[in-house]
């Protein structure tokens, strides 16, 4: 069994007299897809707010790496290794796509928020070995034919693909993907499906939040399934898929 990046420890976070979420633990492993599906209002996105800093936990305990990680404000846990995304596109129009995805690499990089677009400060080698790496991920990501064009000029799908890119720069240990599948057609979420499996091919674990079924199927090792605040199930896709609570609870007899 690979040993886990990410764990989350009895998570609790309320809201005035609203517990979102109660007593939750799981963890994502070295080079793995973790799944995180649920109802509508199950708190998937509460969590995902929990891990990325922008909600304060309530009690509990998250661990990356070896470092415990709660306590730290949203941009620390990213010079850390978390990454994310949002379920709404957050880029700067006027950049272009290299820019942006050059952007991203700052926070691993210096402390001067645009050394990485401009080239504040950097030495020779550090160009080469980030012009390396912004490649490999245009690549992947399918940008590269849009390389140049402003952010604000490509299409949907792509900028969804940018965010994962920018996440990607930063070289993270954990990328969070909260709902990536949304407003994409039948053919970019299988090519977002190959994205994902190919980000798990470089050694970065990926916790995804998804409700597109048979994307979460598809590309996720292991799946964590939650129902009001709290875990009811966790298991391979098929146990997932076979499991009685589950089905009740959010899939359905169909599954």
């Amino acid at each position: 069994m690979k040993a886990p990046v990410l764990k989350v420890d009895t998570l609790c976070k309320s809201f005035g007299g609203v517990h979102a979420i109660r007593d939750l633990s799981f963890e994502v492993r070295e080079a793995e897809i973790l799944g995180l599906i649920g109802p509508n209002g199950s708190g998937k996105s509460t969590t995902v707010n929990s891990l990325a800093g922008i909600f304060a936990i309530t009690s509990g305990k998250i661990t990356l790496g070896d470092a415990q990680i709660d306590g730290l404000p949203e941009y620390a846990r990213v010079a850390q290794g978390l990454a994310r995304t949002f379920q709404t596109a957050s880029t700067f129009s006027e950049f272009t796509v290299r820019e942006q995805v050059l952007l991203g690499s700052n926070v691993t990089r210096t402390s001067h928020p645009l050394s990485s677009v401009f080239g504040i400060g950097r030495k020779a080698d550090e160009d080469a070995a980030l012009e390396e790496r912004v490649a490999h991920i245009l690549e992947i990501t399918n940008l590269k034919p849009v390389e140049h064009a402003r952010v604000g000029t490509i299409s949907s799908a792509q900028q969804r693909f940018l965010m994962i890119a920018t996440a990607l720069a930063s070289d993270p240990k954990v990328i969070l993907l909260d709902e990536p599948a949304a407003g994409l057609v039948s053919h970019e979420r299988k090519t977002l499906s190959e994205l994902i499996k190919s980000i798990r091919a470089l050694g970065v674990s990926v916790l995804v939040i998804e409700h597109h079924m048979a994307l979460i199927m598809d590309v996720s090792d292991r799946i964590v399934v939650l129902n009001f605040g709290q875990k009811i199930a966790e298991g391979t896709p098929e146990e997932i898929r076979n499991n009685p609570v589950v089905i009740d609870a959010y899939l359905g007899e169909a599954a």
